[in-house]
């Protein structure tokens, strides 16, 4: 009962106590970047347990890092279009639907009896792949195209991808028996990301008492944007791969990691942009957690059926 209850804990009461004491965002910003220490630890140790062996690339993960890409691209654009008021609800869709495959996601597609090598893969592709392409676009999302902010972009991807994925290379190379580690760290791992979630809370809170002429209407309609991506993510992610991988590529596309990219709108945007991917956290956790139930509930029905079919079969000897 306990464990069912402390992931939704752990994502709802963090966010709760962001609203209670703005004042911590400061931890969030210079000296301390707190964020950005956070993002690099729990990233390294994402890639120190990665199993390279069990990596295989498929055309699935192709067509899903594309489908990822365009989920941010097109949005964009369109709300660019025909909004052209609210250029932050454009920004928000774009952060939301460019955001790279959670570290978690190989584990719930373990946990639904999926492959996790096919998992693993798309999530190092989709990190590789997606910096690229934020290379790319930020300067366009931004509005800001020379070539300092592009260094800038440069420095920040370097600093929070690259940077943890060669320290993880190494230290397994060096050590081979550290990419045990994150398996001993899940709570610190995950208790980490809550902080993080508790810093983007405070600081999104911090923005609201600042600006209190802000409209609250954008909040709602960032909170629908991110619900229609989540499910257009599960959903384009499942119907676009073969059957057999229909499962993991759902997940792969679906599960986000949505603190990266609320750094990077806390970066090169601002804290409104920010709460797109914090609505989007609750989406996908609430669409997992229906997942797993559903499951869970298949397997329990199977094994009472086998049970009940071997006492039957006992009854007749």
């Amino acid at each position: 009962m306990y464990k069912t209850l402390l992931r939704p804990c752990m994502i709802f009461v963090p966010l709760l106590l962001g609203q209670l004491f703005p004042q911590a965002h400061v931890l969030g910003k210079a000296p301390f970047h707190c964020i950005k220490y956070a993002l690099i630890l729990m990233l390294f140790l994402t890639f120190l347990k990665l199993e390279f062996r069990e990596m295989r690339l498929k055309r699935e993960h192709f067509m899903v890092v594309s489908v990822n890409i365009l989920l941010g691209i097109v949005p964009f654009f369109l709300l660019k279009t025909l909004f052209p008021a609210h250029p932050d609800l454009a920004k928000a869709a774009f952060y939301v639907g460019i955001t790279p495959t959670a570290a978690a996601a190989p584990a719930v597609v373990s946990f639904l009896n999926g492959r996790t090598g096919f998992a693993l893969t798309g999530f190092l592709l989709s990190y590789l792949v997606i910096s690229l392409a934020l290379f790319l676009f930020l300067p366009v999302v931004s509005g800001k195209l020379s070539l300092s902010f592009l260094f800038q972009i440069f420095l920040t991807l370097s600093q929070i991808v690259f940077l943890p994925c060669l320290l993880a290379f190494l230290v397994r190379k060096l050590f081979p028996a550290a990419k045990a580690l994150p398996g001993k760290c899940a709570l610190f791992t995950f208790s980490l990301w809550s902080f993080t979630l508790f810093l983007m809370s405070a600081t999104a809170k911090m923005h609201f008492i600042r600006h209190p002429n802000e409209p609250l209407g954008e909040l709602f309609y960032m909170a629908v944007l991110s619900a229609v991506l989540c499910f257009m993510s599960f959903f384009l992610g499942g119907k676009l791969a073969r059957k057999k991988y229909a499962r993991e590529s759902s997940q792969i596309l679906g599960q986000k990691n949505t603190s990266f990219t609320m750094f990077l709108a806390l970066q090169f945007a601002n804290p409104l942009v920010a709460i797109g991917p914090i609505f989007y956290i609750v989406c996908h956790n609430s669409w997992n957690a229906v997942q797993m139930f559903l499951y869970d509930l298949h397997r329990r029905k199977r094994a009472q059926r086998m049970l009940k079919a071997e006492e039957k079969e006992d009854s007749h000897v």
